[in-house]
Formats: C-alpha cells, sequence, structure tokens
C-alpha cells in the first residue's frame, strides 16, 4: 500500500460504521444523507476557520455536490458544542495550572463572588464570551463542585456527564478523528517519533468478571490521565500562564477508553423449504 491510500482509510473507517448500521436496521439511504449533510457542514467550519466569505458556490466546489442540493442540506441546524467545551477547560485549567493549585498540587478551593473573583478569571482565562455565572450553576448541577463557606471547591476533574447524548456523540467524533490521524500518520511514517497506538484484548473472560474488570480499567484509566494532564499542563502556556503574544501552536490529545461485553453467539437461521404446494385438479 502507498504512503498514503484516501479508499483504504474511508474503508477502514467505514467497515465498523457500516456493522453498526446492519446491527441497527439502519438503511444505506439513510447513510448518504447523513454523508452528504456532514460534507456540506464541515466544508462551512473549514470556510469559517479560513476566515473567508461563505458562499453556497463555495461548499459545491469544495464537495463536488451541486448547489442546490447544497442549499438544501444547509437548513439543518449543528448541534452547539461550545458548552461542553468550556466546561471541560474550566475543569481542565483549575486541576492543571499552577495558579489554583495549592503547594502540594491539589486544586485550590476559590473565590467565586463578583467579577473579580478568583473563579471568574479562571473562566475569562478560558473564554472571554461567556460570564463565570452560568458555569458556575452547571458545574453545580452536575455535582462537579460544592460550596465551603465563600468559596467553591472543585469535587471531579472531568466532566462527564453519563445521560448527555450529544456530548458523548461529539467526543465520539473528536476521537474517531484524532485516531484516523494518528494511524495515518504512522502509516505514512510522517513523524520521526510515532504516535501512541496501542490495543489489549481478550476475547475468552468469564462474563461475571465483567463488572469487576470495568472497575479497575476505570480506576487505571483515570490515574492515567491524571498523568497526562500534570505533564501536558508543563508544556501548555495556558496552564503555565504564558501571557505574552505567540504565533504557531501545537495541539496534543490523549484519550483512553475501554469497552467490555458479553460476547452472543450468532443466532443461526434455519433454511425453510420452499418448495410450491401442488394444485389438486377439482
Amino acid at each position: 500500500m502507498s504512503s498514503f491510500d484516501p479508499p483504504a482509510y474511508i474503508r477502514a473507517l467505514l467497515r465498523p460504521l457500516v456493522r453498526w448500521c446492519l446491527k441497527r436496521g439502519v438503511r444505506s439511504s439513510q447513510v448518504e444523507e447523513i454523508l452528504r449533510e456532514s460534507f456540506v457542514h464541515e466544508a462551512q467550519h473549514e470556510i469559517h476557520e479560513a476566515q473567508g466569505a461563505f458562499s453556497v458556490s463555495k461548499v459545491s466546489v469544495m464537495t463536488g455536490l451541486h448547489r442546490s442540493e447544497v442549499s438544501r442540506l444547509l437548513t439543518g441546524e449543528r448541534p452547539d458544542r461550545a458548552a461542553h467545551d468550556i466546561l471541560n477547560r474550566v475543569l481542565g485549567l483549575w486541576a492543571s495550572s499552577k495558579r489554583y493549585r495549592t503547594a502540594e498540587g491539589d486544586p485550590r478551593d476559590l473565590t467565586h463572588e463578583g467579577l473579580s473573583s478568583e473563579f471568574a478569571r479562571l473562566v475569562a482565562d478560558v473564554s472571554k464570551e461567556v460570564t463565570h455565572y452560568p458555569i458556575l450553576f452547571e458545574l453545580e448541577r452536575i455535582g462537579a463542585i460544592e460550596y465551603v463557606g465563600n468559596l467553591v471547591r472543585l469535587r471531579v476533574q472531568e466532566y462527564t456527564p453519563r445521560e448527555d447524548h450529544q456530548y458523548g456523540l461529539d467526543l465520539l467524533s473528536l476521537d474517531a478523528g484524532d485516531l484516523a490521524s494518528a494511524i495515518e500518520a504512522n502509516v505514512a511514517n510522517r513523524d520521526r517519533d510515532p504516535n501512541l497506538h496501542l490495543r489489549t484484548a481478550y476475547d475468552n473472560i468469564d462474563p461475571n468478571a465483567l463488572p469487576e474488570i470495568r472497575r479497575w480499567i476505570l480506576k487505571q484509566g483515570a490515574e492515567f490521565q491524571s498523568r497526562m494532564r500534570e505533564y501536558l499542563a508543563t508544556f501548555d502556556r495556558d496552564s503555565a500562564g504564558t501571557v505574552e503574544e505567540f504565533g504557531e501552536r501545537a495541539r496534543v490529545a490523549v484519550t483512553s477508553f475501554s469497552y467490555a461485553e458479553p460476547i452472543q453467539a450468532p443466532k443461526a437461521i434455519v433454511p425453510r423449504k420452499r418448495g410450491r404446494k401442488r394444485c389438486t385438479p377439482q
């Protein structure tokens, strides 16, 4: 295979998607419609990132779709990921930045009353587009913080709402994109040092042991991500409090997940005889 073979990568990405669709009765026509919609909205995003003037013709050229088709697909609304992104970044900066940690390295309790409070400054370090009051409300609602006197204390360091479907789908999209890019770079030998891409799997485990295994993996994974945050925060300009202007930036993402399920044998479908019934003359 050549260093970069787009059809091969697309097939590799599509196989698990098609498998998932077949198990749930999703038809190819539905997937094709969603694919066209994704092409249009991602092209729209690319134009916005390049600070270019948006036009249907530009999207048509980028995607290969007719302008009338682009116009039709643009009517669909796209979910806003900004709220989730801000919450995650607030928690991450609070947990990792020396400005908001004790001498022992634990997240400090912060003042929160008024626009000059420590928590307001924390939110402003992440985004100037939202005040700290709605962030406080949401973090309290999901149990991520607690109030101690006139201070607010961090209880968890990850925003992982269990029943927030859209947030889960956003993570799926981000992780799938980063994984595909990491594999492409490794296969093409694009970087001198390879990206991490490891997999551990066993397929003959007692199903009764799955709850214990899930708890153990979750604990180990949380500790691993905590070490990742501490290490990467030493390089991150926001966490280090660097205020000077800078041009080029780099992004590092380390994601971890696990999946444990009982293996169900495929249901055998016994062929039925299809002989035609003879008509008896009257």
